[in-house]
Parts: structure tokens; C-alpha cells; sequence
């Protein structure tokens, strides 16, 4: 930075004042070029000059006569004219010593005449010159003085009016900028599908959103006539009053689980409520916010949930205690070890793929056509050997784990002993419901050898007659007719939906 020779004034400030206006490097304007036109013509001078002095350079925002928009500092005559209280007038540069070395002066163009008009700042601030500048020396009138110092201070006026201006249309685009991003948080408010909702001091709701009033069940004249208390439930308005509003006090904000309550259904309405206050630029409370939201499909989820998750340790609760009865009556009436090996296997085995119907189906029921073709598919040849007829009929879990235990137990005996083990044998298979709702269940086995009744019943006759008749709370019975094997079971059943088996 190049500091001006005993200056009254922080050079540093003084430029910043100057770049505050903008005007260093924009381009020509005919404001100042006349300015620059009028200083001429009025002192009879060749060449004159709108001049703005900064610290290394001056720029020529208007000149007549001169032909170049700025040069360096160290050759600039105004700037020893900032310096001065008032217009300075040098009538022979080359007989003043501040001057009279100076390239312009001593070389091309040769000047010789210099009369600047201070540009100052309402400040006080000199920032530039209007002058005047001839080849031939010469002098300035009185009045012609006075009308160079006018055209300064008429150039000030534009930079003021300039600066006034830019300063309007900065605020105008605030304002602007202002009222957009009101609008875009009206719009978001208004469209947010989460309870927003402001209140006094004093809590007295003064504004809700659509999504609020309809949550809650309040048109828009209704809402001025409630307190913040008055749209939670009963139990939780203590805690509103005890434990939230001290909260928000003492820490400005509070969220947590509550409950609304709708004013026109009486509905309850768990949501995820959060308060804090609003204040004003000088700090002071004028209110209270909130943007809270509706958690009831997360309240249903976690239910559903705590649902499934109790349904399926029931469920593993029963199967447990299905296949402790399973080993333990198996082995008790097997005749081998490896016969209750086998025994246990196929068992366990139907267990699981009635489970597995249950478990894809994601519910507590199955169809009952569905457990009797999966009991029997490892026993099926392709040879058409089975016969099933039966309407769509809904079971439950512990149901569809009895049936299929039932038909494995059936499929297995009849592939042992019974028609399966005969290239002519087949077994009908037949459901339906009875007059009064009750499931009728039929097993015949027809084409296989002669069938006498067995001397010992085993568990497998046990889990027949009795056990899976349990299921159903109804009755059950295994006939050993010569033509062959026949089971029956009556019972109750859930429902049914008119699907085909």
C-alpha cells in the first residue's frame, strides 16, 4: 500500500470507504461523463476528469480528453489534491515542486495546468477529484472555482443516490428472499402431515395445521376456544403440567410419548409429542411450538409383533411338549430300538412340514386340504393311488399339527400293511362339513391284503383315537375291516371360505 504523503485520515478506512461504493472498474456512464464535460467547457481546459484515488492507482470513471481510464499512484496529481482543504489550483506544474518531476509533467503529454475539486465522503473522507488539466499554463476565475466545486459535490450526490439505491434493492431482495422462504415454510407447514400447532404464553392454542386439526377432530373456529392441555388424554395431562412444561422451561425443549385425544371421536391418539418455546429477537417468551407426530401404525406394528412373537413361543411351546409325547410314547411302545427311530423320524418329520405350512402362511390357521397333501406327498408315486375330495376348510395351528400326525401315521401303515403295500391298492380320502358345522373326516383303504385287528395297539392307535380327536373336540375311531383299514373323525372346525381342497 502506498500511504499518501501527511494525511489526516487511517488510509485503510479511507479506502474502504471508497470501495464501499462500488464504483472502482465499472464501466463509462453518462452521468459522470458529463460531469466530466462540463468541468472542461466551464474552465476552457482541454481535458477533464471524474477521478477516484485509491492506494496504489487512480481510476478515471469519466474523462474528456485523455484517453486512458486509470494510471499508477505516483504519477497521479490528484493525488496531492486529496490532501488539500479545498480545490486545489496549480496554474505552472513545472514551477511547483510537487509536481514539477513529475513523468507527466517532464514528459509526454507535457502537462502543465491542474485545477481538483475534492470528492469527499458525508464522512469526511477524500476519495477522488473532479479536474481539470491543460498543456499551457493558465488560471481559474473565481466563479469558475466555484463551479468546479459544485460538479464534486454533484458527483458525490451520485455516488450517494448510487449507493441509496444499491442499498434499497439489497433490502428489496431481503425482503423479497423474506417473503419466499415464508411462503415455502407456510407451504411446508401446511402440507406437513405431522401435528404443528402454536400457543400463547398463557397456552391458549391460536393455530393449528390441516394435518393437526384433522388429527385431532377441530375446525379452524373451534381451535381459539382450547388450552395445550385440553388435547391430551386425561392421564397424561398431569405430566403435561408436573414433569413437561418444567422441562421445557428449565432445558427449552421436551419430546416424548403421548396421547392425543380427538375432540369429535374421542379417539385416542398415541403420538411422538415434542414442545418448545418461541421467542422474539430480543429474547422474550411470546409462545410455545410444536411439530409432533402420529405414531399409531408404529404402536400397531409393535403390537402385531409382540403378537406374532407370543403366537410363536406358544406355538414352540405346544410343538415341544407334542414331541417330548412323541419320543416318549414311540420308544415305550416300539418293539426296537430302531423301529422307534424310524418311528420317531416320520413323526417329527410331519411335525415339521405342517409347521412349515403354518409358518409361509404367517398366520395361526391352514387349510386343511393343504395339511393332508403335505402329510402325504412322500407317499405319493404318481400311480394315482389316492383319492381326495373335500371343501376348503380353515384349521388352526394345533389342529393342522394333530392332522398331519394323523395322516403321516395312516400313509405310513398303509405303505407297511396296508393298500400301499399292494400294486392294486388305493385309499379314498374324503372331508366335509355336517348338517350342524362339524368336520366329518373319512380314511378307506380298498386292494390290499386281508387286515386282521392287531393283537397290541401301539401309539400310533393311541394318537389316532384319542389324541387327535383331542384337537378337534370330537370323536375319532380306526376300523380294521378285512377289506381294509378305515378311519373316521368328527369334530369342530374354525371356518370355512368356500375354496376347493
Amino acid at each position: 500500500m502506498l500511504i499518501l504523503e501527511d494525511a489526516q485520515w487511517n488510509e485503510a478506512v479511507r479506502s474502504s470507504v471508497l470501495h464501499a461504493y462500488g464504483i472502482l472498474d465499472t464501466p463509462r456512464e453518462e452521468d459522470f461523463d458529463n460531469l466530466a464535460q462540463i468541468a472542461a467547457t466551464i474552465c476552457g481546459t482541454p481535458i477533464g476528469v471524474v477521478n477516484f484515488v485509491d492506494t496504489t492507482r487512480q481510476f478515471f470513471k469519466a474523462e474528456v480528453g485523455l484517453g486512458v481510464r486509470e494510471t499508477p499512484l505516483e504519477s497521479s496529481f490528484c493525488r496531492q489534491a486529496i490532501l488539500s482543504d479545498d480545490t486545489l489550483v496549480i496554474p505552472d506544474m513545472t514551477r511547483d515542486p510537487r509536481f514539477r518531476d513529475n513523468p507527466l509533467v517532464v514528459g509526454q503529454p507535457k502537462l502543465r495546468f491542474y485545477a481538483g475539486a475534492i470528492l469527499r465522503s458525508p464522512e469526511g473522507h477524500p476519495i477522488g477529484t473532479v479536474c481539470v488539466l491543460d498543456h499551457e499554463p493558465r488560471t481559474l476565475d473565481p466563479t469558475q472555482v466555484r463551479i468546479l466545486g459544485a460538479l464534486a459535490r454533484q458527483a458525490m450526490t451520485q455516488l450517494e443516490m448510487r449507493r441509496l439505491l444499491g442499498a434499497q434493492n439489497e433490502t428489496l431482495k431481503a425482503t423479497e428472499a423474506a417473503k419466499r422462504e415464508k411462503a415455502i415454510l407456510a407451504r411446508i407447514v401446511e402440507q406437513s402431515s405431522d401435528f404443528i400447532g402454536m400457543a400463547d404464553p398463557e397456552g391458549r392454542v391460536f393455530f393449528l395445521n390441516d394435518a393437526a386439526r384433522k388429527m385431532v377432530g377441530l375446525d379452524a373456529t373451534e381451535i381459539a376456544t382450547t388450552n395445550v392441555v385440553d388435547y391430551f388424554h386425561e392421564d397424561d395431562r398431569a405430566t403435561i403440567l408436573d414433569d413437561v412444561m418444567p422441562a421445557v422451561a428449565r432445558d427449552g425443549f421436551w419430546e416424548g410419548e403421548l396421547r392425543f385425544r380427538n375432540f369429535a371421536t374421542r379417539e385416542i391418539v398415541p403420538v411422538l409429542y415434542n414442545i418448545f418455546p418461541m421467542k422474539d429477537d430480543n429474547g422474550n417468551l411470546v409462545g410455545y411450538g410444536t411439530s409432533s407426530r402420529n405414531i399409531s401404525a408404529q404402536k400397531q406394528e409393535l403390537q402385531r409383533r409382540a403378537d406374532i412373537t407370543a403366537e410363536m413361543a406358544h406355538r414352540m411351546k405346544n410343538t415341544l411338549a407334542m414331541v417330548q409325547a412323541i419320543v416318549t410314547q414311540t420308544f415305550r411302545t416300539a418293539g426296537s430300538l430302531e423301529e422307534g427311530q424310524e418311528a420317531i423320524t416320520g413323526r417329527l418329520m410331519a411335525l415339521a412340514n405342517a409347521q412349515d405350512i403354518l409358518t409361509s402362511a404367517g398366520a395361526s390357521q391352514a387349510y386343511f386340504g393343504d395339511i393332508v397333501e403335505t402329510a402325504l406327498a412322500p407317499y405319493r408315486t404318481g400311480e394315482g393311488r389316492y383319492a381326495l375330495s373335500g371343501p376348503s376348510i380353515s384349521i388352526n395351528a394345533p389342529q393342522a399339527l394333530g392332522l398331519s400326525l394323523a395322516v403321516h401315521e395312516l400313509a405310513t401303515n398303509a405303505a407297511k400293511h396296508g393298500a400301499l403295500s399292494s400294486e392294486r391298492g388305493r385309499i379314498d380320502i374324503t372331508w366335509t362339513l355336517l348338517g350342524d358345522g362339524r368336520l366329518r373326516f373319512d380314511w378307506i383303504e380298498a386292494g390290499g391284503p386281508p387286515v386282521t385287528a392287531p393283537v397290541r395297539t401301539g401309539f400310533g392307535s393311541k394318537l389316532l383315537e384319542r389324541i387327535v380327536a383331542s384337537y378337534f373336540n370330537g370323536q375319532a375311531g380306526l376300523d380294521f375291516a378285512p377289506s381294509g383299514i378305515r378311519f373316521w373323525l368328527e369334530g369342530s372346525v374354525v371356518e370355512t371360505d368356500g375354496r376347493q381342497g
